[in-house]
């Protein structure tokens, strides 16, 4: 199974061509979402899990230490 990378960097808007997307890693990039190959995932179920992550981000103010 391969894992789908998709990276971007802090402040570089939301126009969708700054995302790089891969199947490796891009530790440069400030933020990187990972999802699994096979894992049966669906377009819903990777929004479903963004929601959710965005959700705790709101409600716990220190994202980072």
């Amino acid at each position: 199974m391969a894992d789908h990378y998709y990276a971007l960097d802090k402040g570089q808007g939301l126009d969708p061509s700054v995302i790089v997307t891969g199947a490796a890693s891009s530790a440069a990039k400030h933020m990187e979402l990972r999802t699994l190959d096979g894992a049966g995932l669906t377009r819903i179920d990777v929004i479903k899990g963004l929601t959710t992550l965005l959700q705790y981000m709101n409600e716990n103010a220190q994202i980072t230490p």
